[in-house]
């Protein structure tokens, strides 16, 4: 229940754009990105809002996992998910 109010919450609410005639960094543009986030404005992003976003991608995740659509990740599902993205989400320390 919680994820769906927080879902929803997310989708409702429009990502705002920020306009910029300077060069940014690739960190500039990741903090850029980050600060989207804060949807109230506070200059700030608060854990209700971090939040907000990692339940919006965990979820993504879920149901690309979930195959069959059954509301569950089986062994083979979670396996085929891992063989296919392990080189997106993995990376070996050096």
């Amino acid at each position: 229940m919680r994820f769906t109010l927080f879902f929803l919450a997310f989708m409702g609410l429009m990502m705002p754009q920020t306009a910029t005639s300077e060069i940014l960094s690739a960190t500039d543009k990741i903090v850029e990105k980050f600060m989207e986030l804060d949807f109230d404005e506070s200059e700030g992003v608060s854990l209700e809002e971090y939040e907000m976003m990692v339940l919006q991608r965990m979820g993504e995740r879920f149901y690309e996992m979930d195959t069959n659509d059954d509301d569950e990740v089986s062994a083979e599902e979670y396996r085929a998910f891992w063989k296919a993205k392990k080189a997106q989400y993995y990376r070996p320390r050096r």
